[in-house]
């Protein structure tokens, strides 16, 4: 059984530490840091968008990157939704980063810092290589592995790795996708709001099939088919 990440008490640790640590940063960034992306998307929408910004349905994703149910839905169940109703204009994929744990701040800042055209790169990287993460965070050596993800997307050195994180700008704009959470309840990841309903990552949600056919009935629905 695919089980949910717990949960907004871990999260919640992780800001605590994020939010001292920016309080406690060096105002100025990098060349990386001044071209990262901002929490507001082009179309107002808070967080990371792919697709129609018209598109009858909109699917807001709050996902960790070292969760392995989140990687699961990424690797196996996104790709269907990504052929069959963001390319095609059907829907509007939001994703918003919901950080478990300081790894996961460190990971989205890294991402963010990388620039908006690369974000969903990076963190398709990031799912493809959770093992490796979560080992190098077990050994001590996590921030080598993440500083090794984003030389491939941009971050020319450690040294430029390492001002994304104390960036922060960077980590205003987490804060402020994360505190979007606490309007629909997020307790685990990932958490899907399909046209402002919460749904939690369990029944037909996970599988490709089952979440295809759901979103189908609400196209239907809506004489959007």
């Amino acid at each position: 059984m695919i089980m949910l990440t717990n949960t907004r008490r871990f999260a919640a640790v992780a800001f605590s530490a994020l939010a001292l640590v920016a309080c406690g940063a060096a105002g100025g960034g990098t060349s990386s840091a001044e071209n990262a992306a901002s929490a507001v998307n082009a179309d107002g929408e808070l967080g990371h968008v792919k697709g129609n910004v018209d598109a009858p349905i909109t699917i807001i994703e709050y996902a960790s990157p070292t969760c392995p149910a989140c990687k699961y839905f990424h690797e196996n169940v996104k790709p269907a939704i990504e052929e069959k109703f963001i390319s095609t204009g059907k829907v509007k994929f939001v994703f918003r980063e919901y950080p478990l744990n300081e790894i996961d701040v460190a990971a989205y800042a890294m991402a963010r810092c990388a620039g908006e055209d690369k974000f969903f790169d990076v963190l398709d990287d990031l799912f493809a290589n959770q093992d490796g993460v979560r080992y190098a965070a077990q050994n001590g050596v996590v921030k080598t592995t993440l500083s090794a993800i984003g030389q491939r997307h941009g971050i020319a050195d450690k040294a430029a790795f390492d001002a994304c994180l104390s960036n922060s700008d960077i980590r205003k704009q987490l804060a402020d996708v994360y505190a979007t959470s606490e309007k629909w309840g997020v307790e685990g990841t990932p958490t899907f709001i399909i046209d402002g309903v919460k749904q939690n990552f369990q029944g037909d949600y996970t599988t490709a099939e089952g979440f295809v056919k759901q979103i189908e009935a609400k196209l239907a629905a809506k004489g959007a088919q």
